[in-house]
C-alpha cells in the first residue's frame, strides 16, 4: 500500500480516539466496522467521525474476510479507520494530531505483505462512506482499479502493488 495526496479533517465530526497498536487490516461482525491501519510509528491521539443519519454500512461486513496483521511497513504517519461508539467499532478516521497542518493530514505509510485475495484476506470493490452533511468522504478501495475522485478536490490515496489489492483513499469534495 502506497500512500498519496491529503486529506482535509474539517467536515468531519471530532469524537473519542481509539485505535490499535499494529498494522494491517480486520474483519469485525455487524455492526461493527471492517477497519484497517497502521500504528507502528506511534499511536493515534485524535479521531473524527462522520455526523448522524450517514449510511455506514460500506465498511461493515464484507471489506476484509480474515484479519490480517504485521504487514512490513515504512513512514511516519499512523492511522487507524475507526473509533469505538457504545463499544463498537465505527467508521471513522484515527490519526496522530502531529500528523495535522491545521486540518490537513498528509500520510506517507507504505505497506507490504505478499498473497493472493483470498490468502489476505481482501474482498475487491470500492468502499465508500459519504457524510450525510458536508459530503465528506472516505474510500477504501482494493483492486486494482482507480477510483475516480471528482474535481476540485484533495485526497489520500492508499494501494499495494504487484496487482496484490489497492485501498483508495480519503477524499474531500469542496462545496460549491
Amino acid at each position: 500500500m502506497q500512500s498519496s495526496g491529503t486529506f482535509n479533517t474539517a467536515n468531519l465530526v471530532s469524537v473519542p480516539t481509539s485505535g490499535w497498536g499494529n498494522s494491517g487490516v480486520e474483519t469485525n461482525t455487524a455492526p461493527q466496522s471492517d477497519i484497517m491501519g497502521d500504528t507502528t510509528m506511534g499511536a493515534v491521539n485524535t479521531a473524527f467521525g462522520f455526523n448522524a443519519g450517514t449510511d455506514l454500512s460500506p465498511w461493515v461486513g464484507d471489506m476484509f474476510t480474515t484479519s490480517n496483521f504485521n504487514w512490513s511497513s515504512t513512514g511516519t504517519t499512523q492511522f487507524a479507520t475507526y473509533y469505538f461508539s457504545g463499544g463498537l467499532r465505527t467508521p471513522g478516521i484515527a490519526i496522530a494530531a502531529d500528523d495535522l497542518s491545521g486540518n490537513i493530514w498528509t500520510p506517507d505509510v507504505s505497506w507490504s505483505k505478499s498473497g493472493t485475495f483470498a490468502s489476505l484476506g481482501l474482498t475487491e470493490g470500492l468502499y465508500t462512506i459519504t457524510d450525510a452533511v458536508t459530503s465528506e468522504s472516505i474510500s477504501i478501495q482494493i483492486g486494482n482499479q482507480v477510483a475516480t475522485v471528482p474535481e476540485p478536490t484533495t485526497f489520500a490515496m492508499f494501494s499495494i502493488g504487484a496487482c496484490i489489492a489497492g485501498f483508495g483513499g480519503l477524499r474531500r469534495r469542496r462545496e460549491a
